[in-house]
C-alpha cells in the first residue's frame, strides 16, 4: 500500500514530490521496525505482538506525518496519535532515550531515501535547488515536531504516574504508621506489605542557602526535599515507604530488601543528596508493631538531636543506656541537678556538651568553639572544680554525661 497525497504546495524535485521515496509506508515501516530490532538494543527484547503491532503502527504514523509535512499539509491527528503512544510507553516504563534513539534511526533511513531521490540523473532546475534547501529545513522541523510531541506527552504522563505512586505510598505509609493497614488497601495501592521493616527516623537540618536573604527559603527547602526523594527512588527499592517533610520524616524499608549495614550507606547518600548532614535513628519491627516502634525510633532521634551528637545513623543498641536515662523518674531528676553549679557559667556547659559530642577530642572541640586547646583544658578543670566531677576521668565523665542527658529532658 502506498500513500499519494502530494499537493501543489509541497516540495518538488525534478517534477516529483520530495516525499515520493517515503510513500510506500507499509513496506518502509516494516523495514524500519526490523532495523530497530537489530540496532536499538531494548527493542530486540520486546514481545512479537508489540513489535508487529503498536511499534509498527506508530512507525507508520511517523512516516505519514513526515509525508504530510513535506507535502505542505499538517495532520494533527497523527501528532496526537504519537503523543498517545508516548504516554503509553511512559506508563509501561520504556526509557525515553530508547524512544528518541528509535525515532532518530528511522529518521536517518527516511532522510537517506529522500537524498538518494534528489541525486537522480534528471537535470535539476533552479526551483529544485530552492525546494531542496527548504526541504532540508523542513526535515529538521519534522524531527523537532516528533521529538517534542514524544517528550511532552512522555513527561506529562510520567508526572501522573509518579503522582499516583506518591499518593499510594503516602496512603499506605500513613496506614502502617497508624496501625490500620489492610490487604485491600495494599492491593489498591499496588504495594505489597512486608512482614517486617527497618524504621528510619530522619532529622534534616536547614540548608545554608535557607538563611540567604537573597533566596526564598521555602524554595530552597523544597529543592532539598526533592533531591532526597530522588535519591531514595534511585538507590532503594520501589517498596520503600516514606513520609517526609523539609525537616525530617520516617522511612519504612522492608528488611528483605535492605540489611542493617546498608542503612549506614543510605544515610550517607541521603546526606550527599540533601547537601546537609542528616542525623537518623533506626529500629526493626514487624508490620503490626510499627506504630509503637516508630514512636520509639523518633524518641531516640529526639534524644540524639538534643544531645547534639555528630550526624549519622544511630541504632537502639547504641543508645539503650542513654534512652533509659531519659525516662521520667527520681533518678533522672537527681542526675539533672548535678549540673546546677554550671547554670551561671554557660560557656562551661557549652564546652562540656561540645567535648562529649566530639568524642573527647580536644582539638576538634577547640576548633568548634573557636578557642585554643589550652582554653578547653582550663574549662574542663573549672567544670571539675564547680561540680566535683572530673570530665578527664572515666567516673566523673560518666556522671557528667548522664547528667547532661537527663538535663536535656528537664530544661
Amino acid at each position: 500500500m502506498t500513500v499519494d497525497n502530494s499537493s501543489p504546495t509541497g516540495l518538488m524535485w525534478s517534477g516529483r514530490p520530495i516525499s515520493s521515496p517515503l510513500k510506500d509506508v507499509w513496506t518502509l515501516s516494516r523495514h524500519m521496525v526490523g532495523h530497530f530490532v537489530e540496532n536499538v538494543a531494548p527493542c530486540g527484547t520486546l514481545p512479537g505482538d508489540a513489535i508487529h503491532g503498536d511499534i509498527t503502527t506508530i512507525t507508520r504514523t511517523c512516516l505519514e506525518l513526515a509525508i504530510s509535512l513535506l507535502d505542505g499539509r499538517d495532520i494533527p491527528e497523527k501528532t496526537e496519535r504519537l503523543k498517545d503512544a508516548a504516554a503509553g510507553w511512559a506508563r509501561e516504563g520504556v526509557p525515553i532515550d530508547t524512544i528518541h534513539h528509535a525515532i532518530h534511526e528511522g529518521f536517518k533511513i527516511g532522510f537517506d531515501l529522500v537524498i538518494t531521490n534528489t541525486n537522480s540523473n534528471a537535470q535539476p532546475t533552479h526551483a529544485d535547488y530552492a525546494d531542496l534547501i527548504s526541504g532540508a529545513k523542513l526535515l529538521v522541523e519534522i524531527l523537532d515536531t516528533m521529538t517534542t510531541a514524544v517528550s511532552s506527552a512522555y513527561v506529562r504522563e510520567l508526572r501522573t504516574v509518579v503522582s499516583e505512586h506518591h499518593n499510594a505510598v503516602h496512603t499506605l505509609t500513613s496506614a502502617l504508621l497508624a496501625g490500620h493497614p489492610t490487604s485491600t488497601m495494599a492491593r489498591e495501592c499496588g504495594i505489597e506489605i512486608a512482614d517486617s521493616y527497618h524504621i528510619v527516623a530522619l532529622h534534616i537540618p536547614p540548608h545554608p542557602d535557607q538563611a540567604n536573604p537573597h533566596l526564598d527559603p521555602t524554595i530552597v527547602a523544597r529543592r532539598k526535599l526533592r533531591r532526597i526523594q530522588a535519591a531514595l527512588a534511585t538507590h532503594t527499592h520501589s517498596t520503600t515507604l516514606h513520609l517526609l517533610s523539609t525537616d525530617g520524616g520516617t522511612l519504612l524499608i522492608p528488611t528483605t530488601r535492605t540489611t542493617t549495614a546498608d542503612l549506614d550507606a543510605l544515610t550517607t547518600r541521603l546526606s550527599h543528596a540533601a547537601r546537609v548532614p542528616i542525623t537518623a535513628t533506626t529500629t526493626t519491627a514487624t508490620a503490626h508493631t510499627i506504630p509503637t516502634a516508630t514512636d520509639q525510633t523518633h524518641q531516640l532521634l529526639d534524644m540524639v538531636t538534643r544531645l547534639r551528637t555528630a550526624p549519622g545513623l544511630y541504632r537502639f543498641d547504641d543508645l539503650a543506656l542513654e534512652y533509659q536515662l531519659t525516662r521520667p523518674g527520681p533518678g533522672r531528676n537527681h542526675l539533672a541537678t548535678l549540673l546546677d553549679p554550671l547554670d551561671h557559667h554557660p560557656e562551661l556547659l557549652t564546652t562540656l556538651q561540645t567535648h562529649i559530642s566530639n568524642n573527647l577530642n580536644r582539638q576538634r572541640t577547640a576548633r568548634h568553639l573557636h578557642v585554643h586547646t589550652n582554653t578547653v583544658d582550663y574549662r574542663l578543670k573549672r567544670i571539675a572544680q564547680l561540680t566535683g566531677l572530673d570530665p578527664t576521668h572515666s567516673t566523673g565523665l560518666w556522671q557528667l554525661r548522664s547528667a547532661l542527658i537527663a538535663r536535656t529532658y528537664i530544661a
